[in-house]
């Protein structure tokens, strides 16, 4: 059976690709990649190796998903060793498992090479710790895209549980609702984390009431520092480092 391989890229800096990752990007004859992705990964590949970018952002879908289906099935067959390579890891917001449903689908072994998913690695790159005895017990990661869901799986606040939150910035606003109306403290921070683990990396920090009363201004302002995550929870915000 051919096998076509899910490899996770990391958050950014393309010094978090695993050596597995490495390893299999040197023998690889067809690449397909993300948005996000860091294009250097790709100087690990074979001078012929084929690299198509079929990245999704926001209102702008190079491919389709049903496509990028197609194509993996389409160079799977046709190759020896194709890649798929995702950001931070295939089975975190990346969709990997639908990919490997139609490849086992058309007959074809998907193998996945996980990655350093941005859920932990952006706020360690900016010393935020997700788990750390003087304030919390546990983290939850939750998808801010849709905040109908978002609002409907955040009941409710617990002092000892801190939120990551991908995909929320287009939605901050509602988001700092919702939040506020499930009884979060008005004085909890929030930080956005820009750009993790790139030298474009950018942190601002916010309580809940803050966000609150911004302008409307801001949050359009905000959302151009896509990509990036929200982290809610406390931290020892005034005195981490830079």
């Amino acid at each position: 059976m051919k096998k076509v391989y899910l490899v996770g890229a990391g958050a950014g800096d393309v010094e978090l690709l695993t050596l597995k990752a490495v390893n299999i990007l040197k023998k690889a004859d067809v690449v397909l990649y993300d948005a996000l992705v860091n294009t250097q990964c790709l100087e690990f590949c074979k001078k012929d190796t084929i690299t198509i970018n079929v990245g999704k952002r926001k209102n702008n879908h190079i491919k389709k998903q049903n496509e990028i289906n197609k194509m993996l099935v389409q160079y799977g067959k046709q190759y020896n060793i194709v890649v798929r390579l995702k950001g931070g890891t295939p089975f975190v917001f990346g969709r990997g498992m639908e990919e490997c449903e139609a490849l086992a689908k058309a007959g074809l072994e998907p193998i996945v090479i996980s990655g350093v998913s941005a859920t932990t690695s952006v706020p360690e790159s900016f010393m935020i710790p997700l788990i750390y005895r003087k304030y919390n017990d546990s983290y939850r990661t939750i998808t801010g895209h849709d905040v109908e869901i978002f609002e409907d799986i955040i009941t409710t606040y617990n002092k000892r549980e801190s939120l990551i939150i991908m995909m929320g910035i287009h939605n901050l606003k509602q988001i700092v609702k919702i939040l506020l109306n499930k009884s979060f403290p008005t004085n909890i921070p929030v930080a956005i984390l820009s750009k993790g683990t790139t030298k474009e990396a950018t942190k601002l920090v916010f309580t809940l009431d803050e966000l609150l009363n911004k302008p409307l201004e801001f949050f359009d302002d905000i959302k151009t520092l896509t990509p990036a995550m929200i982290f809610v929870g406390y931290f020892d915000a005034t005195n981490s480092i830079n």
